[in-house]
């Protein structure tokens, strides 16, 4: 569908995913693959639902793309699929590539932990990083994420942390939770303002 501009007024500045879904006139899970896959230009929120912002601008530009390279935003034929013969979405979600330069990504996880404390407790890098508490302590048991044990509690210093957020270790993992995966195509797109 071509791009309305008396349609778009009603939207506001900020889209989520539902408002731009409708007024792209598209699917959820085509949204979904849009998005995931970094087609429309978005920011993650870190909320667990409506996570997704989108500016309009974005929106309309992706509409005018979509106009000359259809075949650009053509999601796989499993991606709609269920059954036996599907490819679940965890198996063909684009990876970011791995980050080539570690000062950046150090400096933009500095960014992204500044307002939390010094030395957090495992709950706390559990939600920072998306995985489940038991593989944190996982992590942390093994040797590969450092930690203080304290009267029978992990706490974990933000410097050791940010250690192994950048560590090729943790970014070659093979099944990145979700937030692992946006984080790291935020870190691409990021940029020192300091």
């Amino acid at each position: 569908m071509k791009y309305d501009a008396k349609e778009f007024k009603k939207y506001p500045e900020i889209m989520n995913k539902e408002q731009m879904r409708i007024a792209c006139h598209i699917s959820k899970q085509t949204a979904l693959y849009l998005l995931q896959f970094n087609l429309i230009p978005h920011t993650c929120t870190g909320k667990k639902t409506r996570c997704y912002a989108i500016k309009k601008s974005d929106v309309i530009a992706f509409m005018n793309d979509r106009e000359v390279n259809p075949e650009k935003y053509i999601a796989p034929k499993n991606w709609y699929k269920y059954g036996s013969e599907m490819v679940r979405p965890y198996k063909i979600r684009i990876h970011p590539p791995c980050a080539k330069d570690e000062k950046k990504l150090r400096g933009y996880y500095e960014s992204k932990l500044a307002a939390l404390p010094d030395v957090m407790d495992v709950a706390a890098a559990v939600d920072f990083t998306g995985y489940n508490r038991r593989t944190v302590c996982q992590w942390i048991r093994v040797g590969k994420l450092k930690a203080l044990a304290l009267l029978q509690k992990y706490m974990i210093p933000k410097c050791y942390l940010i250690d192994w957020l950048c560590s090729d270790d943790y970014n070659n993992t093979n099944r990145k939770s979700r937030r692992h995966i946006d984080m790291l195509w935020e870190a691409q797109k990021w940029n020192d303002m300091r």
